[in-house]
């Protein structure tokens, strides 16, 4: 059998345009917020806070699909700071917004509604069973197809999840999914899984992480997908062909930039893509999917810190899948490794019927091979030592052949 014979995954990243200004000039323009309205208009719904401490919401409409948009309308002005915001479009064509204000001293979620996207009624603080001193904030809202809502957002201590019933009150059980995390964002995959992504400290600086459940209550282990040491504000949506994607901004000097990465099953993560390359920070990404293609807002500094601009691209997005044997590769794992994720050496549990002379292939996460029989050494009676030291951060596979018999497992190297 000829194992070179690999999955390509090739996701092509091509701008229609230039960045479009959805909301530019002197102001302080920030997190933003996109969706397709059911009258076919696109609509963004931003904070501008001059000084980051009296932000106010503002909406803007494009009607010829992002090429351009109109005047932003003030839509929820003081008291206060207004910011950390998510909206949608519900069953009836009512649209909601939640958003933090801390308008009675302490930040915590806010809601209002409207008819037209432009007249709201602001609805008063949403009860999540915390006290009136607690800070809550930073919430994102997803519809499901039930029409209940679920929602991610920060709470005391770390990153929380609700829910509400069709025609119901929110829940009030405080369940926390990511501690210590921050810019938690959840969203629903067409298969019923639940992918949950936020951004925490680490030893080195914060990283981006995910966790996936198939209840709101039972979590994975989170899964590390950032390696860099200051990884922020992950936003992850599903793609057109059913792939989990997930944006962020990364800084790598002199400034944050835009990165992505994709995957098939939230496990097994593609190379990260860089989608922006400025010399002045790019933040805030959101983002959908549509008939192959992109619909971004992000937030991107004119002049750091007081001055930012909200951007806009609408961008293809295709996926091109071979047959090969990277499907057997990501299988449940059937070696035994430790410690996984390793900085340098691993040791490998054999099986006590492949020899020692068995073959040795790691691969990386497109199922590419990166060495055969190089870097590792046998230590005792069905035990192996893997040195990991010269690869990048990143997931990995080994393949163990030999006997009539394979043996995979999935390992990350951490550094």
């Amino acid at each position: 059998m000829h194992y070179t014979a690999l999955l390509l995954l090739l996701f092509s990243f091509s701008v229609y345009a230039d960045p479009v200004v959805v909301s530019g000039g002197p102001a302080n323009d920030y997190e933003s917020w996109i969706i397709r309205a059911n009258d076919s208009r696109l609509m963004v719904i931003f904070c501008r806070n001059p000084d980051w401490q009296s932000g106010d919401l503002y909406v803007t409409f494009s009607t010829d699909n992002g090429v351009s948009w109109n005047a932003p309308i003030a839509i929820v002005e003081g008291p206060g700071d207004q910011a950390t915001l998510s909206f949608l479009q519900l069953p009836g064509d009512t649209f909601r917004l939640w958003y933090a204000s801390n308008e009675n001293t302490t930040y915590g979620i806010y809601t209002a509604h409207s008819v037209d996207g432009t007249v709201w009624q602001r609805d008063g603080r949403v009860n999540l069973g915390w006290q009136v001193y607690d800070m809550y904030y930073d919430p994102t809202v997803i519809l499901e197809p039930d029409s209940s809502l679920t929602m991610s957002y920060r709470g005391p201590g770390g990153a929380y999840i609700a829910h509400k019933p069709y025609g119901g009150s929110w829940d009030t059980s405080i369940t926390l999914v990511g501690p210590t995390g921050y810019r938690p964002r959840v969203m629903k995959h067409s298969d019923g899984t639940y992918l949950y992504s936020y951004h925490r400290n680490t030893t080195t600086g914060y990283e981006v992480f995910v966790r996936t459940s198939t209840d709101r209550v039972n979590w994975t282990a989170e899964d590390r997908l950032t390696f860099n040491g200051n990884s922020h504000d992950p936003f992850p949506n599903e793609t057109t062909d059913s792939a989990y994607m997930i944006y962020y901004a990364t800084h790598l000097p002199p400034a944050y930039n835009l990165y992505r990465r994709v995957s098939y099953d939230a496990i097994d993560w593609e190379p990260e893509e860089q989608i922006t390359s400025d010399l002045t920070n790019n933040t805030q990404p959101h983002f959908f999917c549509e008939a192959n293609e992109i619909y971004i807002v992000w937030a991107h500094a004119i002049l750091f810190p007081d001055d930012h601009d909200v951007y806009f691209e609408r961008c293809d997005y295709t996926a091109i899948t071979e047959t090969s044997e990277i499907a057997t590769l990501r299988r449940p794992a059937l070696l035994e490794m430790s410690p996984n994720p390793c900085s340098r050496m691993m040791r490998v549990k054999t099986p006590a019927n492949v020899p020692e002379a068995a073959e040795i292939r790691i691969y990386d996460s497109q199922g590419r091979i990166l060495s055969v029989n190089a870097n590792s050494v046998y230590d005792g009676r069905n035990a192996l030592t893997i040195d990991a030291g010269n690869l990048q951060a990143g997931v990995y596979f080994l393949r163990m052949s030999g006997n009539n018999t394979d043996r995979y497992a999935r390992f990350v190297v951490v550094h």
